[in-house]
C-alpha cells in the first residue's frame, strides 16, 4: 500500500464544447497534500495550455519550502489556477494566498474567468470549499461567458446547482481520494471517474497525494491531462 501510494496514473480526458475554438490542453491535479511533485514527471507531460489545482494542495503542518516547491513546478506549465480544498484553510489562509500570489496562480474565489473572446469564449469558473460552506455558485457563475468548465473541490457541489441554462458542460472535482483505500466496492469515499450528480457530468479525480495514513490500495493516484475542443475539432 506504500508503493501504491508513491506510483502516478496520468488519464487522458477529453471535453467537447459546442463552440468553435482552437484546441487547448488542460492540467487536472488535486489533493497534493505532503506528496513532491517531481519535475521530471511534468517533463514527460505534453505543452499544456492551463494548470487546474482542484483544492488541498497542501494542509496543515506542511512545511513552505516544499509548497512552494510544488507551486512553481505546477505554475511553470502555464497559466494556473487553484480552488479551495477542506485541509488548505488548515494551512493558512493569508499565509497559502501570500504564496499563490507570488507564483502567479490565480485563486477562483466564487468566481469566472474567461478564455477566448465574442463567439469563442468559454469560462472556467471555480467554488470556495464545500464543507466550510464558502462556495457560492450564483455569484460564481455570474459573470461567466460561454461553456463552463466547473471546479470545485468536493464534488457533491452539483447538487448545489439550481441555476437553469447554465451551459456547464463538466465539473472538476478531487476531495474524496477515490476512497484512498478500496477493497472492492467498500471504501469510506466515494470512487474516482466520471459519474452524472444532478444531472451534470462530474470528474472525481483519485487526486495526487494522501491524507491521514500514506498509504493507498484499489485507488491509485492519478493527475489528469484533458483535451478542451470544440466543434471545429471534432
Amino acid at each position: 500500500m506504500s508503493r501504491e501510494a508513491k506510483e502516478l496514473v496520468v488519464k487522458e480526458e477529453t471535453i467537447n464544447l459546442p463552440i468553435e475554438i482552437d484546441k487547448k490542453m488542460l492540467l487536472f491535479i488535486s489533493d497534493i497534500h505532503k506528496r513532491k511533485i517531481s519535475q521530471s514527471l511534468l517533463d514527460q507531460l505534453p505543452a499544456i495550455d492551463y494548470v487546474i489545482i482542484g483544492g488541498d494542495i497542501c494542509e496543515k503542518g506542511v512545511n513552505p519550502t516544499f509548497l512552494e516547491a510544488n507551486l512553481a513546478t505546477l505554475s511553470s506549465l502555464g497559466k494556473t489556477f487553484f480552488v479551495w480544498g477542506n485541509n488548505d484553510y488548515e494551512f493558512g489562509e493569508t499565509e497559502l494566498n501570500e504564496y499563490l500570489m507570488k507564483h502567479g496562480i490565480i485563486s477562483l474565489n466564487n468566481e469566472a474567468k474567461i478564455i477566448g473572446v465574442g463567439a469563442k469564449s468559454w469560462s472556467i469558473v471555480g467554488v470556495e470549499d464545500l464543507s466550510y460552506e464558502r462556495a457560492n455558485v450564483d455569484k460564481a457563475l455570474v459573470n461567466a461567458q460561454g461553456p463552463v468548465i466547473f471546479v470545485s473541490h468536493n464534488p457533491e457541489i452539483a447538487y448545489e446547482i439550481f441555476t437553469k441554462n447554465i451551459n456547464i458542460q463538466a465539473i472538476l472535482s478531487g476531495h474524496t481520494h477515490g476512497g484512498q483505500i478500496r477493497l472492492g466496492p467498500l471504501a469510506i469515499a466515494e470512487k474516482g471517474g466520471w459519474t452524472i450528480k444532478n444531472g451534470i457530468k462530474v470528474l472525481i479525480s483519485n487526486g495526487f497525494g494522501t491524507t491521514r495514513l500514506p498509504l493507498r490500495f484499489g485507488a491509485k493516484p492519478e493527475m489528469h491531462i484533458i483535451t478542451i475542443q470544440g466543434i471545429s475539432n471534432d
